[in-house]
């Protein structure tokens, strides 16, 4: 009987050590390319062409370990020029276009005396930030994309 308990007890541990030594299954670069696709497409909507993205960048913040949670931000400013409402108005269009797609909005912040607003969209884990401007005479207009996707793990290097 006691040989069965032992035998049974060193299962047990094996199998538990056996667990805590699984190698993690990371979604690193299927989410690195839906935040860059998703990036792409949102400024799609209202840039008129390649000329108006002025800064494009992709980052992942990783822990050292593989199970480390990990995720993608995809950031993209465009330009719209000096246009009155531009900013506002391709903010409106990227949000009608989430939101017809089921993201869920809110306003994140108004920055600059009301002059600087951010809103989020979240859906399935992921976010999508579009901070745009009011008009000032004279003044180029931005408009601010970034995608972060779910938490995933490092996973192996």
């Amino acid at each position: 009987m006691r040989r069965i308990a032992a035998a049974t007890a060193a299962l047990t541990f094996a199998l538990l050590l056996g667990g805590c030594a699984m190698a993690t299954e990371s979604r690193l670069d299927e989410y690195r390319v839906e935040a860059e696709r998703l990036s792409e497409e949102l400024a799609g909507l209202v840039a008129s062409d390649g000329d108006d993205i002025v800064d494009s960048a992709a980052r992942s913040d990783v822990g050292t370990d593989p199970s480390d949670p990990a995720w993608w931000q995809v950031s993209r400013t465009l330009d719209l020029g000096v246009t009155t409402d531009a900013s506002a108005d391709a903010a409106r269009t990227v949000s009608e276009s989430l939101t017809s797609d089921g993201w869920t909005s809110e306003r994140v912040r108004e920055t600059v005396g009301g002059t600087r607003i951010a809103d989020g969209f979240r859906r399935d884990e992921w976010y999508v930030e579009v901070t745009w401007v009011t008009s000032e005479e004279g003044k180029s207009e931005p408009l601010e994309i970034v995608v972060v996707s779910p938490t995933t793990t490092r996973g192996g290097a």
